[in-house]
């Protein structure tokens, strides 16, 4: 199960379970005061009846003077009582008590009874809302599934326009040699391979080889290539001190190229980019149209701009919490836009 449907599944999970606990807890509140109101009028009961023939044990008898109290109810003092009137006597009134803490000991058993039928209640509300959770899953999981198998059509037709391109451009490499034209064009497929890869790892695990490197180097040379690509933009390289992490090359590679290019691409006419590595962060600036909804950005097919399907920064996003990589993101419209990338949680070392 991929982690989005991990999410989706305790969520629902969570709500269906909830509304039916918190019902069940409303009821079982009512269902207590009833049982122990029922139980109160069992023993007034039961005391009505022994104040016929005296012989209940469980029960103490007294004589009282009559007062203001009513016949026929309980009252609770030291202990909880009852008062009958006694045939042809105008004075006195038979008092009839039962223990306080007998009368506890009765309620506790009640309560734990009930306990009892919550808890088996409970447990057959989480395989309802399981049940559920999972029936409601079905149809989500079919539509990504048609994503994904839409997404794979699109990889393979990718293959033979691709290698079509790589062999023309080898064929005018042999016969033109290295021209500025040309080397565009192939930073331009690299591109379009790096897009392949990335699609690939949207739709399966990726790889999770480790190797310590520099990570400056690393950032610099994929910051030369977008230079290459987008040559109409100033750029802007500083690097405070050597990052060396340990971590997986390739991922990281995806994930510089990424944001690199999301700043050269959403940026302004004559517009800039930066690139910061300091302690352990690497910040990537530019003054490109910003992000609206900062919140909304790492989400699944989440865009707003007419270009691409909304996946970039959903893959960035995955493969940092892959990587362990924190990443956070400032924006303003019209202004730029500000990703910070933390590798402090990293095997490694700065100098």
């Amino acid at each position: 199960m991929k982690n989005y449907e991990k999410e989706s599944l305790l969520k629902n999970f969570f709500v269906f379970f909830s509304l039916l606990e918190i019902l069940l807890i409303l009821l079982f509140i009512e269902l207590h005061r009833n049982k122990e109101t029922d139980y109160r009028n069992a023993l007034l009961k039961e005391m009505q009846i022994c104040s016929y023939s005296l012989k209940c044990p469980k029960f103490s008898f007294d004589f009282a003077p009559k007062g203001p109290d009513n016949f026929n109810a309980l009252y609770e003092e030291n202990d909880i009582h009852a008062h009958f009137s006694i045939p042809k006597s105008e004075k006195y009134s038979l008092r009839i008590s039962y223990s306080l803490d007998k009368l506890k000991s009765d309620l506790k058993e009640i309560r734990q009874s009930l306990w009892i039928q919550f808890i088996l209640i409970s447990l057959l509300i989480v395989a309802l809302a399981l049940f559920f959770t999972f029936y409601t899953l079905q149809p989500i999981r079919k539509a990504l599934k048609l994503n994904d198998e839409f997404i794979k059509d699109i990889l393979h037709d990718f293959n033979t326009p691709i290698t079509a391109m790589i062999l023309n451009i080898k064929m005018c490499r042999d016969e033109q040699g290295e021209t500025p034209f040309i080397v565009r064009l192939s930073k331009s497929i690299e591109n379009l391979l790096q897009l392949q890869n990335n699609l690939k790892s949207f739709l399966h695990n990726s790889p999770s080889q480790n190797e310590s490197f520099d990570v400056g180097h690393l950032i610099e040379e994929r910051f030369k290539n977008i230079q290459n690509i987008y040559p109409h933009l100033r750029y802007k390289f500083t690097q405070r001190n050597r990052l060396i992490k340990t971590t997986n090359r390739e991922l990281l590679v995806r994930i510089v190229d990424n944001l690199l290019t999301n700043a050269a691409k959403y940026n302004k006419p004559n517009g800039s980019v930066s690139v910061t590595i300091s302690d352990t962060q690497v910040i990537i600036q530019d003054t490109g149209k910003g992000i609206k909804d900062i919140e909304k950005a790492f989400q699944r097919y989440y865009k707003e701009q007419d270009r691409g399907i909304g996946l970039g920064l959903h893959i960035v996003n995955k493969l940092c919490n892959e990587l362990n990589i924190k990443i956070s993101i400032e924006s303003k419209i019209n202004q730029g836009t500000k990703v910070t990338l933390d590798f402090s949680k990293l095997l490694g070392n700065i100098s």
